[in-house]
């Protein structure tokens, strides 16, 4: 549970960074829709993988083959491999965090 706070208190503070005058453009419609689809389905595959009992969740998951979904990816395997009691949801909601803060300029 300790890490789940951890967790949750590193997403806030990093939004709260990023919601100043330093963030040079708010994330784009389709941004938020990719970030959207691409962490809901990293997040249900790795909840099927722990479901079933594997322990490499870096083997498991499908990466996306942009370096953007790769980095995504391989945040949310952290995530859910430093806490077992992360919940889909709150796997992709960390998940996509990251994917609009990541995601490529211009």
């Amino acid at each position: 549970m300790k890490t789940l706070h951890s967790l949750v208190a590193a997403a806030g503070l990093a939004a709260f960074l990023a919601s100043g005058p330093a963030m040079a453009q708010a994330a784009s419609e389709e941004v938020k829709r990719s970030c959207r689809a691409t962490t809901g389905r990293i997040a249900s595959m790795i909840e099927n993988l722990k479901r079933r009992g594997v322990k490499d969740l870096e083997q498991g998951v499908h990466k996306p083959s942009d370096n953007w979904g790769e980095q995504v990816a391989t945040y949310m395997i952290q995530a859910a491999s430093r806490s077992d009691s992360l919940s889909e949801a709150e796997l992709a909601s960390l998940g996509y965090a990251y994917c609009v803060e990541r995601r490529p300029r211009g």
